[in-house]
């Protein structure tokens, strides 16, 4: 078999260099670095040739910005393209780039397409800049009225609010009565109510999402929520099962807001969740990002509606030839991507 980039990632450091790491698929080979400001690896910079066996660089700092990266065998075979998950903006924190995964045929998503985030309020003047890189078409705003009121976006967005349980607004996404909530294990309980929850009950709001993706001007999109992790992680999670994602991988992309989103950042909601009779325990809780709940919640979509092809054709509305056509557009097939193989941890 001849030798080849099975995948690569990519991670900023403190002192803005990119810290690049690759596996090879056969016989280790000399392989070929270039840079970009695009997923478009045609266009990238060559930055080093590196030796056979090794499978690491450092390059940079390359400035300010989003930078990609592509890995080839030298003097022939495809590029693989990846990218820090995290768009480095200054305000948020947990701005992720949804491409690069692979999928259960061999595909991979595309870079630069779909985005999770955290709420947009915070982005700086230079943010805003780089936001206007991305060039994004449609923004989803997941969020109750009256977080959108109090904190509103700062571009034009698209109202599309999820809750956990009928009659839900923010604050009572679920039924578990809060002066029950007394340990980390009831925070934790907390957000898998909450996750299966949104499944049964936004079920509309998720068919109508996917649906404006898979349409012809929906993309480039992000949709986002206050934090990046709940509604947001549902959402992410359904969106990677229906492109054919590894559920091992998409509970690794859920796990990464705890890599992001700190506890300095969660101050504000901590203090509410303690004002509403919460306890320290169960507030800092419900602020992680329990793998098992996820995981348990995506379980619990198998058991009721016979996985996510059957719960996109059911309650959320969609026709077969919708997701058909969003795999299309978010995901590159073995012979159209540059590269192919297994998935490394996220990155």
């Amino acid at each position: 078999m001849e030798s080849a980039v099975a995948d690569v990632i990519v991670e900023t450091q403190p002192d803005g260099a990119l810290l690049v790491r690759w596996a090879i698929e056969g016989e280790p080979v000399a392989v070929d670095v270039a840079t970009g400001p695009t997923p478009d690896h045609v266009d990238h910079r060559h930055q080093t040739t590196l030796v056979a066996g090794q499978q690491s660089v450092r390059i940079g700092p390359l400035g300010t910005g989003r930078h990609f990266v592509s890995v080839a065998p030298h003097g022939h075979g495809p590029a693989v393209v990846a990218a820090d998950r995290r768009v480095p903006f200054e305000g948020i924190t947990n701005f992720r780039d949804l491409g690069g995964y692979a999928t259960v045929d061999g595909g991979r998503t595309r870079w630069g397409l779909v985005f999770r985030a955290d709420a947009l309020h915070g982005l700086s003047p230079e943010d805003v800049r780089l936001y206007e890189h991305l060039r994004l078409r449609t923004v989803f705003d997941l969020r109750s009225d009256l977080e959108r009121k109090e904190r509103p976006n700062p571009f034009p967005s698209r109202a599309l609010t999820v809750i956990g349980r009928p009659g839900g607004t923010e604050g009572s996404t679920t039924a578990m009565p809060t002066e029950s909530w007394k340990t980390a294990t009831d925070g934790e309980r907390v957000l898998h109510e909450l996750y299966v929850g949104l499944i049964e009950h936004a079920a509309v709001q998720i068919g109508e999402l996917f649906g404006v993706l898979a349409g012809v001007d929906g993309l480039p999109a992000v949709f986002h929520c206050h934090a990046g992790k709940d509604r947001t992680g549902i959402m992410a999670a359904l969106l990677l099962e229906a492109l054919g994602v590894d559920r091992d991988v998409i509970l690794d992309d859920y796990e990464l807001t705890a890599r992001y989103r700190l506890r300095k950042h969660q101050e504000r909601t901590y203090e509410r969740m303690l004002e509403s009779g919460i306890s320290p325990e169960a507030a800092a809780g419900v602020l992680t990002a329990p793998r098992w709940a996820m995981e348990h919640a995506l379980d619990e979509l198998d058991r009721r509606y016979g996985g996510i092809e059957p719960y996109l054709t059911g309650p959320a509305g969609m026709q077969p030839v919708d997701i058909e056509t969003l795999r299309l557009r978010l995901v590159s097939a073995r012979s159209d991507r540059p590269g192919r193989g297994r998935s490394l941890t996220p990155g």
